[in-house]
C-alpha cells in the first residue's frame, strides 16, 4: 500500500530554499487511534506526511477506562467480581494499545521515520502516545497543539471513528484530513477546493495552503449560484495567486443531485486526489438529521477530504 503526496513545483525545480519554508508551516500531525480503528490507511497517510513536511506525527491511543466495564456498580456485585471485571478490562486494553503500537511502528518502520521519545527535531519523526479514558476526554483537546489531525474515514458502523472526527472538527480548533479505508496513491497532486462563500471554507483553504502550494494543479469548484454578498471564485483565485497558487476556476450550474453528490461527481471527473471543503457550514444538529454537504461528503468520500469548521 503506497501514499505519497507530490514534491512541491520548488522542489521539482532545484530551489529547495522556498520548499522548506513551505515545509515549516506543517510541523505536528496527531493521529488518533482506538482499539476500533483497525485501517491503516491513515496511518500511512499521516507517515507520508510527516517525510513531505519533516514533521512530527503522534499516534495518540485511546483505550478505555477500565472502570466503565462496570457501569452498575454495586448491583449484584461484590468487591472481588468488579475487581476481576476491572482486571480484565485492563488486561484487554493494554494488549489493545500493545497491538495498535506494533501496527504503528511497524509502519513507521516501512517509511523509515524513527519512533522517539518526546523531543524536537529537524527530520521526519514518531511519537507514540497512549491515554486511557473517553474519546470526548482527549482527543478534541490533544489535537489544539498539533497543526493537522489525520483520521480514517468512519463507516456505517465506525461509532469510535466516527466520534474521532466530530471531536477534531468541533473541539479541536483545527484542521483535519480524512481518510478513506484502503486508499493508495498519491495524495494533494490535483486538489479540488469546493467553495461556497462561506467562513469555514476560508478556514479551510487557509489551513491547506501546505498543499495547495505543492500540488501540480488546483481546481476551484462552485456548484449553483452563492449569495452575491460572499467572495466569488474570481475573489478567491485572486487571493491564492497572492500566495503562488494557480486556481483553475471551475463554476458549475446546479445540479439535480445533492450538492455533496455533485462535488464528489466533479472531484472524479477531474481525477482529483484531495479535496478541501468547509465543514458544517449549516448546523451541526440541521446537517445530522436533515442530510446536508459534509454528512455526504463523510460518508460516500473515495479520495482523502480537508476540513476545518
Amino acid at each position: 500500500m503506497e501514499h505519497t503526496l507530490s514534491a512541491c513545483p520548488a522542489e521539482q525545480a532545484g530551489h529547495v530554499d522556498t520548499c522548506t519554508e513551505e515545509a515549516d508551516m506543517l510541523k505536528s500531525i496527531i493521529l488518533p487511534m482506538t482499539p476500533g480503528s483497525p485501517d491503516n490507511s491513515s496511518i500511512a497517510a499521516a507517515a507520508d506526511l510527516a517525510k513531505v513536511f519533516q514533521a512530527c506525527v503522534t499516534g495518540l491511543f485511546v483505550r478505555s477506562d477500565p472502570r466503565s466495564a462496570v457501569p452498575f456498580m454495586g448491583e449484584g456485585l461484590t468487591a472481588d467480581m468488579i475487581q476481576q471485571l476491572c482486571d480484565t478490562a485492563e488486561r484487554q486494553g493494554l494488549a489493545q494499545a500493545e497491538e495498535g503500537h506494533d501496527r504503528f511502528t511497524c509502519i513507521m518502520a516501512e517509511k523509515t521515520i524513527p519512533v522517539i521519545d518526546e523531543g524536537g527535531g529537524d527530520d521526519a519523526r514518531a511519537h507514540w502516545s497512549v491515554m486511557v479514558g473517553a474519546i470526548t476526554d482527549h482527543v478534541g483537546r490533544r489535537a489544539r497543539v498539533a497543526d493537522l489531525a489525520v483520521c480514517q474515514q468512519p463507516g456505517d458502523d465506525d461509532g469510535d471513528a466516527r466520534d474521532i472526527l466530530h471531536e477534531l472538527l468541533f473541539r479541536s480548533g483545527r484542521a483535519l484530513l480524512m481518510v478513506p479505508k484502503g486508499m493508495t496513491g498519491a495524495i494533494g497532486r490535483r486538489v479540488m477546493i469546493a467553495w461556497n462563500g462561506r467562513a469555514e471554507g476560508a478556514r479551510a483553504i487557509a489551513n491547506a495552503m501546505p498543499f495547495l502550494k505543492r500540488a501540480d494543479s488546483v481546481h476551484l469548484v462552485q456548484i449553483g449560484d452563492i449569495d452575491a454578498e460572499r467572495p466569488c471564485l474570481e475573489d478567491l483565485a485572486a487571493y491564492l495567486a497572492e500566495h503562488g497558487v494557480t486556481g483553475r476556476i471551475d463554476r458549475r450550474p446546479d445540479d439535480p443531485r445533492d450538492v455533496g453528490s455533485a462535488l464528489l461527481a466533479v472531484a472524479g471527473e477531474i481525477d482529483a486526489d484531495l479535496m478541501v471543503i468547509g465543514a458544517y457550514s449549516h448546523a451541526r444538529w440541521r446537517e445530522m438529521v436533515l442530510g446536508g454537504v459534509t454528512r455526504s461528503i463523510v460518508a460516500d468520500a473515495g479520495i482523502p477530504v480537508f476540513m476545518s469548521h
